[in-house]
């Protein structure tokens, strides 16, 4: 009878350890699964924007870039200064960048 009442308290026992094992696993499975769609996110936001850095590189200023002549000024040691440059604006996807080159 003693022996008996051992069994059904081991088997009580590991019937928690093989809940508690089987939690961790499927909070591990959980966890995993939600960083590689995080990671997914952030990787093609990171593309998008190595691609708007290779435009820019590369000057090719596509129907997704708006250009603007302005002109800008200076002022440096009490003198000012105007210069002309023309404003590249990128403004899609949720991205605003822009960039200012000197016009020839």
């Amino acid at each position: 009878m003693q022996k008996q009442q051992n069994l059904v308290k081991n088997k009580k026992a590991f019937t928690l350890f093989e809940t508690l094992i089987s939690l961790t696993i499927l909070a591990i499975v959980i966890s995993l699964v939600y960083k590689l769609s995080f990671y997914n996110s952030y990787k093609k936001k990171f593309e998008k924007l190595e691609n708007i850095q290779n435009l820019f590189i590369l000057k090719d200023y596509s129907n997704s870039f708006s250009k603007k002549d302005e002109t800008l000024r200076i002022i440096q040691d009490k003198t000012v200064k105007s210069i002309n440059v023309r404003k590249i604006l990128y403004n899609k996807d949720n991205i605003s960048v822009y960039k200012y080159e000197l016009q020839k």
